[in-house]
């Protein structure tokens, strides 16, 4: 447990500002980006007051972290060991906050907090923050795991910009970290669905960023759930992204949707809740549930969606719409499509200008004998297209054969 150095003001600091000036505050801090006024209500709930004096630390470097802070008044100042003295890393002031990742893991502080004024801050405990995001659940396991694993490589990468000379040392470790993170987020077998054939997958260059993937899971319902994700910006935290649109799928889907699009709204609103600037992006994806002669489709973003019928007609699914944790009150709107024998749902993450021509000329080309065969054909061709992936860049896609269409 950290000590904060704090006066007997304390009670003074908050009288002198009204609890909307509190809120306000509140409303400014990026991880709280996109949240309602009932979840910031239950933030300031569990927050509580602290009074740091000038020149005094609220946590050192290595000391354990187990509070996240949001200034209301006053400056921080955030330094870090280096060359022997001290370097300052960041001033922070009103509607700030730091010390995030003590919400989710215990892990050293990686940089020492100074008051350089009298400050008023909220703090918020790691125990209170996990109760309200509900517990040791499987989202919050899976988070924690993530930042560990973030955390980890940070101490790595540290470690080896100090031993070579090279500059770009650091940004190659950390792109080789996502590319591993990625290929730890494929699955590792497609499931089997009566009534259909699957195939799904994923193609990287070996310098790829590794910014697409694909993933299935179950709804409360029964029906499997196909997802292929793109992060819309690829760099080297694109498979973070990933893995968090991923993490929130899977724990969303463990209560009860109307819809697919019910669904995938309140996951985007959950991206944006914990948006960081700098880290967090948004993510395009699209969803198909399966059911007996039938899909249920949701897009978000870039990533392509369609329906090509035995006899070669074709139905664009995308509607335009944007990715998940763009606009935090956008309401994604499913579709349900019927299927007869032999017709495909296809699930792309590019999406070319000439989209429906080239898949349409693929799959009624009469040498796609099965769904994987039909995957491997798609991905050819959209390697020899202008207009399709950059070099460098991942390619995912699946393919659904219906084979027992509905009565």
């Amino acid at each position: 447990m950290e000590s904060h150095h704090t006066s007997d003001v304390d009670a003074d600091a908050a009288d002198s500002l009204t609890q909307d000036q509190v809120r306000e505050k509140l409303r400014q801090v990026a991880l709280f980006d996109g949240l309602g006024g009932g979840d910031l209500e239950e933030i300031l709930r569990i927050s509580e007051s602290v009074l740091v004096e000038a020149d005094e630390y609220v946590f050192e470097e290595g000391d354990r972290g187990d509070h996240f802070f949001i200034i209301v008044r006053g400056e921080i100042e955030l330094r870090k060991v280096s060359g022997g003295g001290m370097k300052r890393l960041a001033l922070l002031r009103s509607g700030q906050a730091f010390g995030e990742m003590a919400l989710l893991n215990q892990t050293p502080r990686s940089a020492s907090a100074f008051a350089v004024v009298d400050t008023y801050m909220l703090s918020v405990s790691r125990d209170a923050f996990g109760e309200i995001l509900g517990g040791d659940s499987l989202a919050v396991r899976l988070l924690r795991n993530l930042s560990k694993a973030l955390w980890a490589t940070s101490v790595r990468l540290a470690a080896k910009q100090a031993q070579q000379v090279r500059s770009d040392t650091p940004h190659e470790a950390l792109a080789d970290f996502n590319r591993l993170l990625r290929t730890r987020l494929l699955p590792r077998v497609t499931p089997r669905v009566s009534g259909f054939d699957l195939a799904a997958s994923t193609l990287t260059p070996r310098q790829g960023v590794g910014s697409s993937s694909w993933d299935w899971f179950l709804m409360t319902d029964g029906r499997p759930v196909f997802l292929v994700m793109k992060a819309d910006r690829a760099d080297i935290f694109s498979a973070q992204r990933l893995a968090m649109l991923r993490t929130l799928l899977r724990s969303a889907s463990a209560e009860a949707h109307e819809s697919l699009g019910a669904l995938l709204t309140r996951v985007s609103r959950g991206l944006r809740s914990g948006w960081v600037d700098g880290l967090s992006g948004s993510v395009s994806c699209g969803l198909v549930a399966l059911a007996e002669g039938s899909a249920e489709w949701v897009g978000a973003g870039s990533v392509a969606g369609m329906v090509v019928r035995a006899g070669g007609a074709s139905k664009d699914l995308n509607r335009g719409t944007p990715a998940a944790g763009e606009r935090p009150d956008y309401v994604y709107e499913s579709t349900v499509v019927d299927l007869g024998a032999r017709d495909k749902v296809i699930c792309i993450s590019e999406s070319p200008p000439n989209l429906v021509q080239l898949v349409t000329s693929v799959l009624t080309g009469g040498y796609t004998s099965s769904s994987r065969d039909a995957l491997s054909k798609l991905f050819g061709r959209f390697s020899h297209v202008p207009a399709g992936p950059a070099a460098g860049d991942d390619l995912t896609g699946a393919v659904i054969t219906c084979t027992k269409p509905s009565l």
